[in-house]
């Protein structure tokens, strides 16, 4: 009996050692900074840089922004409404994008903090 114990015992801590090492990976496989960039967006990384946060002065920082601003302002673009400084790059970027993949982007920077 007591040989019994022991067994479920030692099963048991084994199986919450497994279940600890496990919860972390499966935390971090959730976490949208660890999500790659949808494909349709990786030109966005060469102005905007790997996680929203550009290295050049003129560039937005648009990691951590909010999504529905973010949306808008490609929705705008797309369109021809946004106008001023590197609008017509902008433009071009955004010219091929369904509002589907206009809100999947928005929604992968806004959640880079």
């Amino acid at each position: 009996m007591m040989k019994q114990l022991n067994l479920s015992l030692a099963t048991s801590m084994v199986a919450a050692v497994l279940a600890g090492s496990v919860a972390p990976s499966v935390a971090v496989a959730d976490d949208p900074q660890n999500t790659p960039i949808p494909a349709f967006g990786s030109q966005c990384l060469s102005c905007h840089g790997e996680d929203g946060r550009p290295e050049l002065a003129d560039v937005p920082i648009i990691a951590g922004q909010q999504p529905i601003y973010l949306a808008n302002a490609l929705r705008h673009y797309k369109s021809g409404e946004r106008t001023g400084g590197q609008a017509l790059v902008m433009q071009e970027m955004v010219k091929n994008l369904s509002d589907e993949q206009i809100v999947a982007l928005s929604q992968w920077f806004g959640a880079q903090q």
